[in-house]
């Protein structure tokens, strides 16, 4: 993906991560919300071609944060060129 693609994408998806937590949802749009999130969180960085991007950092700490997984091969491949 595309690097401007990839920062709109994070972007997005991270106000909705953090702005679901002033949501009120009950236990089958909680599920729901999740499990789509969650998707979203995979699919987006399987296409993370350049993973120096500061987004890519944010997106991985807000989705940990959040209690979503991010893949440990995407969790190294970020932590080794986080201070670069």
């Amino acid at each position: 993906m595309e690097s401007r693609a990839f920062i709109k994408h994070a972007t997005t998806l991270i106000k909705k991560i953090e702005n679901s937590r002033n949501t009120l949802l009950n236990a089958v749009e909680l599920h729901t919300f999740r499990e789509n999130t969650q998707k979203e969180i995979t699919n987006l960085f399987k296409g993370l071609h350049n993973p120096t991007l500061p987004t890519a950092y944010r997106l991985r700490d807000t989705a940990l944060r959040n209690g979503f997984t991010v893949g440990q091969e995407m969790q190294v491949r970020l932590a080794q060129l986080e201070h670069v």
